[in-house]
């Protein structure tokens, strides 16, 4: 009975590494983060503006902005938005790519020294919602998708061709 109990063990143990490696692990690291993106890009495009305006006015503002960062934050380092930490928040909350997500960190980087801090947010923003959203689905669809290499990667190859077949008209959040 005891050694049946440790062959149990030392099963557990190795399934724990070996499949650490080939996906359970980010199962489990979506459990624990939350992590349960949109499957359609439309809602993709809603949770970008529902994170992004924090106060429901209607207006997305850098007040927002700032706020929405807070939960970028896996380090306990509030005052820098690392690659990894955008990186993780744009695959597992809004499920994107991970080259998408890098594409954009570079966007956000403006001043490229490898974390977004409060110096790439110097100008003041505001943007109606609406707009806010329409920049999101067309910085998407024809900045990263326009470009052939950014659809190399069949999570991208998808989110592309779904997003190719979509109109403006049809982006609208509930």
């Amino acid at each position: 009975m005891h050694s049946d109990r440790m062959l149990t063990l030392r099963f557990t143990v190795f399934a724990l590494l070996f499949c650490g490696t080939c996906g359970f692990s980010g199962y489990w690291f979506n459990v624990f983060n939350h992590c349960n993106p949109p499957q359609k890009m439309v809602g993709k495009f809603c949770a970008i503006v529902l994170d992004n305006n924090y106060d429901a006015d209607n207006n997305v503002t850098n007040r927002d902005i700032h706020y929405d960062s807070l939960f970028y934050d896996y380090d306990g380092d509030l005052c820098n938005m690392y690659k990894w930490e955008f990186v993780t928040k744009w695959t597992c909350r809004l499920g994107f790519s991970e080259e998408f997500a890098r594409f954009m960190f570079n966007r956000f980087d403006r001043n490229e020294d490898g974390a977004v801090t409060e110096g790439d947010f110097s100008a003041p923003l505001s943007f109606p919602s609406a707009n806010f959203l329409m920049m999101n689905f067309n910085l998407f669809k024809n900045l990263y998708c326009g470009d052939p290499k950014n659809r190399v990667n069949p999570v991208d190859r998808v989110q592309c061709a779904e997003v190719h077949e979509l109109n403006p008209e049809d982006i609208k959040c509930p």
